[in-house]
């Protein structure tokens, strides 16, 4: 006999799943992270590898970045306070080569930390922690061993 906490977890699954056409409505995810320093933080970010997809007259205080089928936008906002991303997000990719990775982080010069993690006794993957230059908390998981 299923518990009442059981039923309302059932409904919440059922409701997260797409209805319908829903499925195919959506096909990407693009963030765009509100920054102070704009020209930093897009040359961090060419410095791991992407690359400008998109900078123009249009919309000066923008610029989109992409590696990949990995792409967001960043835009300068003069009401930007670097002590609070934490508090918005924590920005994670996933890597293919930690030491690649790694290596191009401190070819560039940026401060990072390591850790393994070791969700379960037979599943662990290595993280490189690092901050962009307006606060972000970058976290880089590697491939799980």
């Amino acid at each position: 006999m299923p518990t009442e906490r059981n039923e309302v977890l059932a409904n919440q699954e059922m409701e997260a799943r797409p209805q319908g056409n829903m499925a195919s409505m959506f096909d990407r995810l693009i963030p765009i992270l509100f920054v102070g320093d704009l020209t930093a933080e897009r040359d961090f970010y060419i410095t791991l590898g992407f690359a400008i997809t998109y900078q123009g007259a249009e919309f000066p205080d923008f610029i989109a970045l992409g590696h990949g089928s990995i792409e967001f936008g960043i835009e300068r906002r003069e009401s930007f306070a670097s002590e609070f991303p934490d508090r918005v997000l924590i920005w994670q990719f996933g890597v293919k080569d930690i030491d690649t990775t790694r290596q191009r982080l401190t070819s560039a010069g940026v401060a990072f930390r390591e850790e393994w993690v070791t969700p379960r006794e037979d599943w662990k993957y290595q993280v490189l922690h690092a901050r962009t230059p307006n606060g972000y908390h970058l976290m880089l998981e590697g491939p799980g061993e």
